[in-house]
This record gives structure tokens, C-alpha cells and sequence, in this order.
């Protein structure tokens, strides 16, 4: 509608009112600008969603990153314990093995020298059996004596007839001089230096008749002591003589009632004593010994 100025109306009489064209440019102006301003916010909106969107994304990440960052150090962590218990076992293991293989070397080199002691003892019981073969050559060639190896220990054997009369202790004449022979040979015989002999008298399974004596048990023992006695008398040391008697519990084969098998039980034998061995340098004491080993240790 056709707007008129005030002034057009005043002053101007006889001339028809001028009417004012539309405003299209400002109306233009004002929808663009109100279009840019609304493009404006929309976009400032979305920009500021996106925005906080990324914001909060960014936080979750980070807060995720930071939790898979905590597990993997917490797995790293529980794995490092338990390699390093697993190689704590294996070391301890290995050490109780190289502990068990060191016990058995030592138990090794212990058997090794036990062993080398006793093929030492060996050596020297041959070689003694060789001696006393060649000292009583003459009374082993006329049956009276035999030396042999017997429970590993060297033992010289002399018939029971050959020494006593059936069923008594008292030595023959031909028995004292075979019991002195020996004697005289043990004690001179560098050898037999401070050895121990146990004298030991053995019979057969038969009961004694017409005897002062108990039993054969009894009979044996007595026949041991008197020989015992004759060596001491031949020069041989006491302490290093120990009679006893087996009577019928050692026979050298079954008793089995003939003759020839009763006379090879009915016997004396003088047996040389082992020596105890040393263990690594260690002498054995008897039992009840306190006195302090004072051998120093390698």
C-alpha cells in the first residue's frame, strides 16, 4: 500500500501525494542476513556437537586406553611372577638334583675307596697265603696243616686227630710240637708282625662219651684254649690270640654220619683277623668311644 510524506502534504498544495516504491533490497538484505545467521547457529550447533562428541569419544578412549593399558601392565606383571616362580622351582630342582648328584659322588668316591681298600686286603691275604704255603710247606705236604681262604679271611686248618685224642683237651705229644712249629713261624714272620689270630675249635655232630666235658660246645672251646696256651708259650703275645669255640656250628661240610666227613669237621683253625678299614682317613672307635676325632679334615 502507497505511503504518503507528511511534507508532501504540506506546503505543496495542488500536487498529488508521491508514493514510495517497496523495499525488495532490504527485505532481501534482511531475509539473507536472517538465513546466514540461521545457517550460522545451525552450524555452530553441529560443529559444537561434533565437538563435544569428539570430546567425550576422546575421554572414553583414553579412559579405555588407560584400562587396557592397567590390564596389559597387571598380565604383564602376574606372568613376570609366575616365570619367576616357575624359574624359582627349576632352580631350587636343580639344586636339590646337583645336591643329590654330589651326595652320590661323594657315596661314589667313598664306595671307590672302600673297594680299593679291600683289593688291597686281597692282595695282601694272597700274598700271605703264599707266604704261609711256603713257611709250612712240610707240614702241609704231610697232612697235618692246609691253609686256605675261607669267609674271605686266611685260615690255617689242623685236623682234630692230629692234636688230641678222641674226646679230650689235652694235646698229643705229636700235637704240641705241630702247635709250637706254627708258633715259631707266625712270630718270626715280619707278615704276621702284630697281627690278631682267633683260634677257634670246631667238632662234628656227635654226642660225647666217657667226656668230662658238657658237650661239644664245651669240648671245642677247651681244645681252643689250650692250643691258644702253647702259642703263647712258642712266643706269640696274648693279646694278639682269641680262642673260642664253634663245637658243631661251623662245619666245613654236612655232617652227614660217615667218617671221613665227621674228621673234616673235627678240627682247629687259626684264622688271621681282617683289620678294621679306614674310611676317608677316619679311624673306626669302638662303641661308647667320646674321645674327639682329632684327624684334620681335607
Amino acid at each position: 500500500m502507497a505511503k504518503f510524506d507528511d511534507d508532501d502534504l504540506v506546503g505543496k498544495p495542488g500536487k498529488p501525494p508521491k508514493t514510495r516504491k517497496f523495499p525488495w533490497r532490504l527485505w532481501l538484505w534482511a531475509l539473507v542476513m536472517t538465513a546466514a545467521a540461521g545457517a550460522g547457529g545451525y552450524f555452530t550447533w553441529f560443529f559444537k556437537t561434533q565437538y563435544d562428541q569428539a570430546k567425550d569419544d576422546r575421554t572414553a578412549l583414553l579412559e579405555k586406553t588407560e584400562g587396557d593399558k592397567k590390564s596389559l601392565l597387571g598380565d604383564a606383571a602376574k606372568k613376570c611372577d609366575d616365570e619367576k616362580g616357575g624359574i624359582s622351582k627349576e632352580s631350587e630342582s636343580r639344586k636339590a638334583q646337583l645336591e643329590a648328584l654330589m651326595k652320590d659322588a661323594k657315596a661314589t668316591k667313598e664306595q671307590l675307596e672302600i673297594a680299593k681298600q679291600a683289593m688291597e686286603q686281597n692282595a695282601e691275604r694272597l700274598r700271605a697265603i703264599d707266604q704261609m704255603q711256603q713257611q709250612f710247606a712240610k707240614m702241609i705236604d704231610s697232612g697235618s696243616l692246609k691253609v686256605t681262604s675261607r669267609r674271605g679271611g686266611l685260615v690255617l686248618s689242623l685236623p682234630a686227630e692230629v692234636l688230641f685224642p678222641s674226646g679230650v683237651a689235652d694235646l698229643s705229644e705229636e700235637g704240641k710240637v705241630k702247635v709250637h712249629e706254627i708258633g715259631f713261624t707266625l712270630k718270626k714272620e715280619p707278615a704276621f708282625k702284630d697281627k690278631r689270630f682267633l683260634v677257634v675249635g670246631h667238632s662234628d655232630n656227635q654226642p660225647l662219651k666217657n667226656s668230662v666235658f658238657k658237650d661239644n660246645w664245651e669240648l671245642s672251646t677247651a681244645r681252643a684254649l689250650t692250643v691258644t696256651r702253647f702259642l703263647v708259650q712258642a712266643g706269640m703275645d696274648s693279646k694278639n690270640l682269641v680262642p673260642a669255640g664253634a663245637g658243631e656250628n661251623d662245619p666245613i661240610v654236612p655232617n652227614a654220619r660217615t667218617p671221613l666227613d665227621l674228621a673234616r669237621n673235627r678240627r682247629i683253625e687259626i684264622a688271621l683277623l681282617p683289620e678294621i678299614p679306614t674310611q676317608l682317613g677316619t679311624d673306626v672307635k669302638p662303641a661308647g668311644d667320646k674321645t674327639a676325632d682329632k684327624t684334620p679334615k681335607k
